[in-house]
């Protein structure tokens, strides 16, 4: 071999070497991007079902947003003793006098003198009413005759034909009601009886056209219409006590000062 031939040889070589050595690396390069890719696939597909099979079972949904939450927390430096007084505060139903005006205190007052209850829960239900009957075009104190005939203020009453809690609804009838808070067993917890009561009762006035009648239907449904005419007098009559309750008015100052003197 000539002196002349080895640095051709050498350049040669060289040359193969970093074409293999590019290829290889496009090789990989390629495969990470294909896995990349299959892997988002997988995941999107993935979430696809989950969240299908959240919509469909709400007892996974509970599972999945609880494992949402825990992994957020733990992204955002949450410690276990904040989660649970978080916890405490979202489940507590309790409200301090001060969040209320001055006819929902009367109220309480009212409803404490017949029923014996504490204020502070009182006073949350009380606003969770407020609140229902303003989105309904109902009274505060219909519901809450209702309340205080159909279950004494006891979020755990229980009739013998099963209805259940403060506003008395009947799971087995209303059980498609309960399934965006996780399912019938949420029919004891005060806030969600109460959003589906007020719901069934609206539905109740606005089909039936009359308050008495929709309170008929209300208590006993479609099949002994005609058997409920005492439960309507309680109702009516425990609103009238609550709407006396009421501060008046104050009179009318300028009405006042237009009366003649004598």
């Amino acid at each position: 071999m000539s002196t002349s031939s080895i640095p051709e040889n050498a350049g040669h070589l060289a040359n193969r070497f970093w074409r293999g050595l590019q290829t290889f690396v496009g090789d990989i390069a390629r495969g990470f991007v294909n896995i990349s890719h299959h892997s988002f696939a997988l995941l999107g597909l993935m979430a696809v079902l989950i969240a299908l099979l959240a919509l469909a079972r709400p007892e996974v949904r509970t599972l999945t947003v609880q494992n949402v939450q825990g992994w957020l927390f733990t992204r955002l430096n949450i410690s276990e003793a904040e989660d649970a007084k978080q916890q405490v505060l979202l489940r507590s139903l309790a409200a301090k006098s001060t969040e209320l005006d001055a006819n929902q205190l009367a109220l309480v007052q009212a409803i404490r003198a017949k029923y014996r209850i504490a204020p502070e829960p009182l006073n949350a239900i009380i606003l969770e009413v407020f609140d229902l009957a303003n989105r309904a075009s109902l009274e505060p104190t219909l519901i809450l005759a209702v309340i205080g005939i159909e279950s004494n203020y006891n979020p755990f009453a229980n009739s013998p034909i099963g209805a259940k809690g403060l506003m008395q609804v009947v799971p087995d009838v209303h059980a498609e009601q309960f399934t965006p808070y996780g399912g019938t067993m949420a029919i004891f917890d005060p806030k969600t009886n109460l959003r589906i009561g007020v719901k069934i009762l609206k539905q109740c006035i606005d089909l039936t056209g009359k308050l008495e009648e929709g309170l008929r239907l209300f208590k006993a449904g479609e099949d002994s219409l005609s058997l409920e005419s005492d439960y309507i007098a309680r109702v009516l009559a425990e609103q009238a006590r609550l709407k006396e309750a009421l501060p008046k008015p104050p009179k009318d100052s300028a009405i006042e000062a237009k009366k003649p003197s004598r």
